[in-house]
């Protein structure tokens, strides 16, 4: 069996002989320095080459903006560096984080109005064939519908970087506009779901891909989402849904929602537009994949929620936490053990890489 067949089976509650061995969030380059540092990581290694996942495939549409911003360096210090980056957005990152996954603070956005909304759509023409990769043709399809991990394809929702910076607005103007503007709020989705959907077809017809997932990280936050689910369904829903019928239509019945926080007021609304599985699923912010299954039963689908604070506890921690959540889960179907966040310095390699063998010694 191998890692797509294993995951279909998965995801249709179907036996498997393994869990596959997945990272959602990935290890921040500051704890592979922190490795290296105490010696417990090979120096001049790359990380896949020494903790070996069975990821999966992604294939992201690229719905970039293009052309895209120029990049500049607005501010900077020994540690830190402020920079316009390729989406419009003023953010500031620590100097050491140089590569992904990155820690980012926002400090300000392109689009302060109407006008600046519609200047910005200029740079999003699906049409555009810059979009399609270079190799695009019956090769690259091949190559796709010969993979043996899950192709996956990711969907941005909304432009720039979504959410955590508000839709292009920066996120408390936007959150004032969902109120104070709705109209163009609405405006703003109805033009994305179109755009996303054109950038789509092409691939549609040619690849055929395990599962879809929308990206929408930062619609919640510790305690609850940024916005109640009636506003929700008003606004975010009837765009939403044009897509997934479109997804469903070429035949992909799992589809995803990823974001950090407690997503769990949303769930029932996204649920009933045929949005079925839920991932990193933070357990800090008190995501339970549990008692989501005890609520929902087989409708819904699962990843993560392996809490990060037990690896930082360490061995005992990440059995318990395994035990108590992975195997009642695994033995129900539908649900990939995953850590639920970033890999920080926090946690040492000893506890990822216990982590990491647990997972790939486990016989279902």
């Amino acid at each position: 069996m191998n890692a797509r067949q294993r995951f279909n089976r998965i995801m249709h509650f179907q036996p498997v002989d393994r869990p596959p061995v997945w990272s959602v969030e990935g290890v921040t380059e500051g704890a592979v320095r922190r490795w290296i540092k105490d010696g417990t990581f090979p120096e001049g290694m790359a990380l896949e080459h020494v903790i070996k996942l069975e990821e999966p495939t992604i294939v992201r549409l690229d719905t970039d903006p293009l052309p895209a911003f120029v990049k500049q360096t607005v501010d900077e210090n020994e540690r830190w560096i402020t920079t316009t980056d390729e989406y419009g957005f003023t953010v500031r990152t620590l100097k050491e984080q140089s590569v992904s996954p990155r820690v980012y603070y926002y400090v300000g956005a392109c689009v302060r109005d109407r006008d600046d909304w519609q200047a910005l759509k200029k740079r999003y023409d699906p049409a555009d064939p810059r979009r399609m990769p270079r190799a695009w043709g019956p090769d690259l399809w091949a190559h796709y519908d010969t993979c043996t991990s899950p192709v996956e394809l990711r969907i941005d929702w909304g432009p720039g970087r979504g959410p955590k910076n508000g839709y292009t607005m920066g996120l408390e103007p936007f959150l004032d506009a969902v109120l104070s503007d709705p109209t163009l709020v609405k405006e703003m989705f109805d033009f994305w779901a179109e755009f996303v959907i054109a950038c789509a077809r092409p691939w549609l017809e040619h690849v055929h891909f395990d599962y879809a997932f929308f990206v929408e990280d930062g619609i919640a936050y510790k305690n609850s989402t940024l916005v109640s689910p009636s506003i929700y369904r008003d606004l975010w829903v009837p765009a939403l849904r044009k897509v997934v019928d479109v997804l469903l239509s070429y035949g992909i019945d799992v589809i995803a929602h990823y974001t950090s926080g407690n997503i769990c007021p949303l769930i029932p609304t996204l649920l009933d537009i045929g949005i079925s599985l839920f991932f990193p699923l933070e357990a800090a912010a008190g995501m339970d994949a549990l008692a989501l299954r005890g609520e929902f039963g087989r409708d819904i689908r699962l990843i993560g929620n392996i809490s990060r604070q037990a690896l930082m506890d360490g061995p005992q921690a990440i059995d318990e936490e395994f035990e108590r959540k992975a195997l009642p889960l695994m033995a129900d179907g539908g649900y990939v053990p995953a850590v639920d966040d970033m890999i920080t310095p926090d946690i040492t390699f000893q506890s990822y890489s216990y982590y990491i063998e647990k997972v790939r010694s486990f016989r279902c």
